[in-house]
């Protein structure tokens, strides 16, 4: 019964905005109901902002019909009084997940932040895409007028149970490589839909090779097209290197199959110097090809080449190596974000609590934490902040830092940034 009053909000504005020819945020209202079935306190959070939402619509609704009722001269008191009691009922029918009743059902030791933190920034993002992209960047807004909104509200409520999950370090090395995968799997299925003939599910219609190396590289062979150069730059700002071990669609490829073996081996002393030279001859090649004219299909093969040859180093080497060679070795992007992510805040330290048991290396997918690592207290310099190393370490030495912060509370805050960004990525159109 105290869940009536919720629904009837959600039904009446699902109604509204049916009248308004709106069928995504009729969506939305109608399944919004849905999250109750999540009994945790963060949902509740996220419901009750929702209804206020709701209510601060109703309000610009109430505005709109009397200033155009004045306009034309007609009364409109009752009309005032009657949604200005459907506004405050809409705000106030959130109250009642704060009974007795509901927090029953809710897990004893429930805390809210991580949620709730997640699902708003993953929210502020999507909302920023909604409103200032041109043509919009949410995919399901190009199949259904006003859907965006409904899926920017549902992969907020992903973000927030991932966020809200990862808060076990134990859960991160298990959960962080399915969801990357699950990442990757939705962004290669869009691309491969989008060739076929769905255009709707591509940015512009001009593709963009899946190969991280051309987010730089495109743009000094167009002379334009920095989209992808600037998402990838605010992320290494934002959450560091973590671009490669969350948002790469690629890397999670490298990461299964490095997953074949249980304990990596060390890789070249001069992987490092590799990455370099890798990307200093693909800047000057694709600044050469445009300089000299070379159409887009032979300068598309070359970098279909590279691509593959890329993914030829997943099967053949990491698979046998452990580490993920393409990753650490070969991508010039991977180089890029580890060297950008200095004047990033974030860090990943070890504390002196540590015994150095190495139970961390065999963890580390990244060439970045071997027991000289550990005994210098810091990880390698190609450590991506991944927190697979957390799930293994006994005593709780590995720690996220940022300043000002205390570690719990670091871990807590750059976990939510990355599951936000994670989620808000996989509702963009892809190029």
């Amino acid at each position: 019964m105290r869940y009536i009053p919720l629904i009837l909000s959600c039904l009446i504005l699902a109604a509204h905005h049916s009248r308004g020819g709106e069928p995504g945020l009729m969506g939305l209202w109608l399944t919004l109901p849905v999250a109750l079935f999540f009994r945790r306190r963060w949902i509740d959070r996220a419901i009750q902002l929702m209804l206020l939402a709701g209510a601060f619509e109703w309000g610009i609704t109430v505005k709109a019909i009397i200033d155009v009722r004045q306009m034309m001269g007609l009364p409109y008191l009752r009309m005032a009084l009657i949604l200005g009691g459907v506004t405050l009922f809409t705000a106030l029918s959130g109250l009642l997940l704060e009974t007795a009743g509901r927090k029953k059902r809710l897990p004893i030791d429930d805390p809210v932040g991580p949620g709730l933190g997640a699902f708003l920034f993953t929210v502020l993002l999507l909302t920023c895409v909604q409103l200032f992209m041109h043509p919009t960047g949410l995919l399901a807004e190009r199949f259904l007028f006003a859907a965006g909104w409904w899926e920017a509200f549902w992969l907020a409520i992903y973000a927030g149970w991932l966020s809200d999950r990862l808060q076990d370090a134990r859960q991160i090395r298990k959960l962080r490589p399915r969801v990357w995968l699950v990442f990757s799997v939705i962004f290669f299925t869009q691309l491969i839909l989008g060739i076929a003939g769905l255009e709707k599910l591509l940015m512009t219609g001009k593709l963009h090779l899946p190969v991280p190396a051309l987010i730089l590289a495109g743009p000094i062979f167009r002379g334009g097209g920095f989209f992808m150069a600037i998402l990838f730059t605010a992320s290494v700002l934002l959450v560091g290197p973590a671009w490669c071990s969350w948002l790469c669609y690629i890397g999670a490829w490298d990461d299964r199959l490095s997953r074949a073996v249980k304990r990596p081996d060390r890789l070249p002393k001069w992987r490092n110097l590799m990455r370099v030279i890798i990307l200093v001859a693909m800047v000057g090649t694709a600044f050469l090809l445009g300089k000299l004219g070379v159409g887009a299909a032979t300068a598309g093969w070359l970098a279909a080449g590279f691509g593959l040859f890329g993914v030829g180093l997943m099967v053949f080497w990491s698979r046998r190596n452990g580490n993920m060679v393409h990753c650490t070795a070969y991508c010039p992007m991977g180089w890029l974000a580890t060297r950008m992510a200095k004047i990033s805040p974030w860090r990943m330290k070890i504390s002196p609590s540590c015994t150095d048991c190495g139970a961390c290396t065999p963890a580390c997918r990244y060439d970045a934490l071997y027991p000289e690592d550990v005994l210098n207290r810091v990880p390698g310099e190609a450590c991506t902040l991944c927190g697979d190393c957390l799930s293994n370490c006994p005593t709780n030495s590995i720690e996220y830092r940022m300043p000002g912060l205390s570690a719990d509370r670091a871990r807590m805050v750059f976990l939510i940034m990355v599951t936000a960004m994670h989620a808000a990525w996989i509702g963009v159109a892809r190029l």
